[in-house]
């Protein structure tokens, strides 16, 4: 595989399934012709023909008797048969649609606002006076987002308004209320807490329908109209605390479903959050969560990996790889059974490339995932640092691993401290001391592999992103084991970064690392800042930056480029315009290859020579 063959690379993102379970409605971004579509695909669930429906579409949802599939195009919301037919335009709202449930024949839609409270005097000047007035992947956050009621008519009931964002929307069982996610407090900026919220579909003033402690990320409804939920289980959670999923119900103290699990529940978009995926020990099955238990859905011997759930009429289906596949396929799942395919995809592209060999070890308890090229070592080796910190690799590896792999790298993907796959002591062992139990994992794994003759000492890169952006740009400065190293999107100064970040004001304090109105807080900050041992790097480094990416702004790349540029080291950055934190997987198709490229270009000109 070479940067180049993303081209053809195809990517299962949304999912939705008919209300008699007889059809799946799915979102394939493809390219074609060298430009990237996004199709509407509808699959039978019984076997029969594919149906591509719609060239371009985003949130595909089946009505409520099944016969029509909406969707969006151009931020705009259209209709169309389930069995193809032609299109109908359904709105025209002046900023577009952001999200949208069925109501009846009709919809509910989730709009931005024309007018904008940060504006002023037209495009004169922009008046900032709340915390989160810009969002990663979403820019500057001018226009807040409100309920509207579409009747068949075209026209529209406003149903909520205020200087605050909705999001989320869903009709209650009953129909009479629309049910979303919102922090509707005048000062809600400085300690944000989003919870359900819900109003009549007539109008009316909104009220509370969610008591959990911590921010509400996503919910659904149960058929007798209470309300399960994702959330952290306390009202300023650290990183490392696991979300969960909890029931409330009105008069009562919200219960957890999940948190004797130990592990992070909730974490991929599903229809009904009693679906749920959790995050365990690198694998990510789906388990059916009732008031008799927890059922897994995915046989864990299959290695399963869940990106997103969808059930209806007593069919559930999932966009999931299994056995470490890199790019997923459309499944039907079965509670006692293997996983049915529907639909290739993902392997139908990797079909056409030499699989890389998979390992899985256990090095100083540490679970590391290796991905290289089918030769003896010891292999020249990338390490590869994952984001969070509470994130994990999965065994599934990503396509920079199968790039690295297919160049001759040897890819090393440690899960360490700080990781939340192992639950929530292995997570906050890391607490806010980066650069410390973290780093001595990553010698650790390194130390192990070099003793098993798997690396070659000599020939040692690291490469991460945000997080593990942080990680490679702190391990080049107080280590000379590495010779080659790629930050992309990282952080480098934690004390600017503090108020350059969308959520550094938030995430900062809560977990740990420090703030900027106490001494003791900046000096922490300072403390584990890479920037703070830029004079001892040495090691050729390459930086990569989404030109609109507002979690870790290029200012934290461009400080240490300066610093390194400065003292005439070895030092490259290359910015992409357009291109928010997601720069690997959301930039645009150009820009990913080049980034690709750029990568694999500095590991072979120092790595191998």
């Amino acid at each position: 595989m070479r940067p180049q063959d993303l081209a053809a690379d195809r990517l299962l993102t949304e999912l939705d399934v008919s209300p008699d379970g007889s059809l799946v409605a799915v979102i394939e971004r493809r390219v074609v012709r060298g430009r990237e579509h996004h199709r509407l695909l509808v699959v039978p669930t019984s076997g029969g023909r594919v149906r591509v429906l719609a060239p371009e579409a985003s949130l595909p949802r089946f009505s409520p008797d099944g016969r029509t599939v909406a969707y969006l195009v151009k931020e705009q919301l259209h209709t169309r048969p389930a069995h193809g037919g032609a299109a109908t335009k359904v709105t025209s709202f002046p900023r577009g649609v952001v999200d949208y449930a069925w109501l009846g024949s009709s919809f509910l839609v989730l709009a931005p606002d024309q007018d904008s409270p940060v504006m002023s005097g037209g495009s004169v000047a922009r008046v900032i006076r709340r915390l989160d007035w810009r969002e990663d992947g979403h820019g500057l956050r001018l226009h807040p987002t409100h309920l509207h009621v579409l009747s068949p008519d075209g026209t529209a009931l406003r149903l909520t308004s205020g200087e605050w964002w909705a999001s989320g929307p869903r009709i209650s069982p009953c129909g009479t209320k629309a049910g979303f996610i919102a922090d509707p407090r005048e000062d809600a900026d400085l300690d944000p807490n989003p919870q359900v919220y819900e109003v009549p579909l007539t109008g009316g003033p909104i009220s509370l329908a969610s008591w959990v402690a911590g921010p509400v990320t996503r919910f659904s409804y149960d058929p007798d109209g209470s309300v399960v939920c994702v959330a952290a289980p306390s009202r300023r959670p650290t990183d490392f605390e696991n979300e969960q999923l909890w029931h409330n119900v009105p008069g009562r103290p919200p219960v957890s479903l999940t948190g004797h699990l130990d592990r992070f529940s909730g974490q991929a978009p599903t229809t009904d959050e009693r679906l749920t995926v959790t995050c365990d020990n690198g694998r990510e099955p789906a388990q059916h969560v009732t008031g008799d238990g927890i059922a897994d859905l995915t046989p864990a011997r299959l290695d399963p990996v869940v990106h997103a759930l969808a059930a209806a009429g007593g069919v559930v289906c999932a966009i999931a790889s299994l056995g470490g596949a890199a790019r997923p396929d459309l499944y039907r799942l079965a509670p006692d059974g293997d996983p049915e395919l529907l639909f290739r995809s993902g392997s139908a592209w990797l079909s056409g490339f030499e699989p890389p060999l998979q390992q899985e070890l256990e090095i100083g308890g540490i679970q590391v995932f290796l991905v290289g090229p089918q030769t003896d070592g010891p292999l020249p080796v990338v390490l590869q640092l994952h984001g969070g910190p509470a994130w994990a690799w999965p065994v599934e590896p990503d396509l920079d691993a199968l790039l690295l792999a297919a160049a001759g790298f040897l890819v090393v993907r440690p899960n360490i401290r700080g990781s939340f796959h192992r639950g929530y002591a292995f997570g906050a062992a890391l607490g806010g001391d980066w650069g410390e139990p973290d780093a001595e994992d990553c010698h650790t794994v390194l130390d192990g592999l070099v003793a098993r003759g798997l690396a070659d000492p000599a020939r040692i890169g690291c490469y991460g992103n945000s997080y593990g952006g942080f990680l490679t740009n702190w391990l080049i400065g107080t280590s000379g084991r590495f010779a080659a190293a790629v930050s992309q999107n990282g952080v480098t100064n934690q004390v600017s970064g503090f108020a350059a970040c969308d959520l550094g004001a938030i995430y900062d304090v809560d977990s740990g690392l420090g703030d900027v109105w106490t001494p003791e807080g900046v000096e922490h900050l300072w403390k584990i800042s890479p920037l703070r041992h830029v004079g001892a790097i040495t090691t050729p480094l390459l930086l990569l930056q989404g030109e609109q990416d507002h979690r870790c702004p290029p200012s934290d790349a461009e400080q240490m480029f300066v610093a390194l540029r400065r003292l005439n080291r070895t030092v490259e950055y290359v910015l992409y315009p357009d291109s928010d934190h997601s720069l690997a997987h959301t930039a645009r198709l150009d820009r990913r290859i080049d980034r690709a490229e750029r990568m694999i270009a500095w590991f072979r000109t120092h790595l191998l020579g």
